[in-house]
């Protein structure tokens, strides 16, 4: 949930309203940014039982770019096309991000539907780089009309300090040229992404603070 603007005294129907419709076997987070109202809809929300997300992500970096990144010219880097390619994304993802077995088994059992999803109405856009024919990396694009929202960006251990995530960032560049709307916006944790895209000349807009819903449904 995101993007809230509701007046104080909507925060407590907006919540039972979300409970409602998010259905219990996906994980309810709510991204908090300096344009959310009420002002305190962060305690409002802690007051009503949220509390900090089970990944321990509580607080990211809202990042911008407008001029084209560094690429290592060593990295092959395509869009994710087949369902072979979607499973190994998500699956390098899981490992990279130390996702919880729960949190996978529950994301295995839709994987094909949301891959059907993805293919249908192309969003989100998945890309998978490869060193020496081997999945080293993924990350995922939002196209707008203003731009492209990068996600799910992350390498495999393995891979790491090569130039996969640098790569990955360039072929989103290279999408976002294509559309017509030359900018990337992201969001980054402080102790991982952050440091590597303000290298790539990512310009910071703001901090967004995250809770999450785990109330039983």
């Amino acid at each position: 949930m995101s993007g809230v603007r509701v007046d104080a005294e909507g925060v407590e129907s907006l919540l039972a309203d979300v409970r409602r419709r998010v259905p219990a076997e996906k994980d309810a987070v709510w991204w908090i940014g300096p344009s959310a109202q009420p002002p305190d809809l962060y305690a409002r929300l802690l007051a009503l039982g949220l509390g900090e997300p089970r990944d321990g992500v509580a607080l990211l970096h809202a990042l911008a770019l407008t001029r084209e990144p560094v690429a290592p010219a060593h990295v092959d880097v395509a869009r994710v096309a087949t369902f072979a390619q979607f499973v190994a994304a998500r699956e390098l993802q899981f490992d990279a991000f130390d996702t919880p077995e729960d949190r996978r088994a529950k994301n295995r059992a839709r994987m094909r539907e949301d891959f059907e999803e993805s293919q249908r109405v192309a969003i989100p856009v998945g890309f998978i780089a490869t060193l020496d024919g081997k999945p080293a990396g993924t990350a995922f694009a939002i196209p707008s009309d203003r731009g492209v929202f990068l996600i799910g960006g992350s390498t495999a251990e393995w891979a790491r300090g090569g130039g996969v995530y640098r790569a990955l960032v360039h072929a989103r560049w290279e999408y976002a040229v294509a559309q017509g709307t030359p900018a990337l916006v992201t969001h980054a944790m402080p102790d991982t992404s952050y440091p590597i895209l303000r290298r790539l000349g990512f310009d910071e807009v703001c901090t967004v603070r995250r809770l999450e819903d785990t109330a039983p449904p």
